[in-house]
């Protein structure tokens, strides 16, 4: 199993949940990313690169940014983005998943809590599954499989239904 490094958001406490659930897995180390807020480089070599933020209202934290722009990991791994909460959360993931491209890092393992929600993973189990996910690099194969073989009628169709039920969801939780 390889190594994982986890930046995350210490501000936070959904983000601290995770990072607390991500630290008790094997091979993962938790970082805070205030503590390197003067950092000019921060070095995470030797494993797996994991961001876990809220998102701002469709952006990136500046202090997630900063470490974003900062960080010096092996550039041929497959690195992960978990957004815990916040508004319009797929634009904040975009938004982090330029900016790693344009750094040179490839993000293959995305996840929202809708996500987790979905597939009715227990706080507990997501972490494990995410692991797992990543350490067998099945992130979304089952899904391009299944879209790739669908008519573009009733792709658009499905695309439309799977939309729907996220706004249904954003809805829900805006209210709580």
């Amino acid at each position: 199993m390889e190594k994982t490094i986890i930046f995350y958001e210490d501000t936070k406490k959904s983000c601290c949940d995770g990072a607390a659930r991500f630290a008790a897995q094997e091979n993962v180390e938790c970082r805070k990313i205030s503590e390197y807020q003067d950092k000019k480089l921060i070095f995470a070599t030797g494993g797996r690169l994991g961001f876990l933020f809220e998102s701002e209202n469709g952006k990136v934290p500046y202090d997630v940014s900063h470490v974003i722009w900062r960080v010096v990991a092996d550039k041929k791994g497959d690195h992960m983005i978990m957004v815990t909460g916040g508004q319009r959360e797929l634009a904040a993931i975009r938004s982090a998943q330029d900016d790693m491209e344009k750094r040179g890092y490839h993000v293959a393992h995305i996840y929202i809590r809708y996500i987790l929600e979905k597939y009715k993973l227990r706080e507990e189990n997501a972490v494990q599954w995410i692991m797992t996910d990543m350490e067998t690099g099945q992130s979304g194969k089952d899904l391009r499989e299944k879209y790739l073989n669908m008519p573009k009628k009733e792709l658009r169709k499905s695309l439309r239904r799977e939309r729907k039920a996220y706004r249904k969801y954003q809805k829900k939780n805006a209210q709580m």
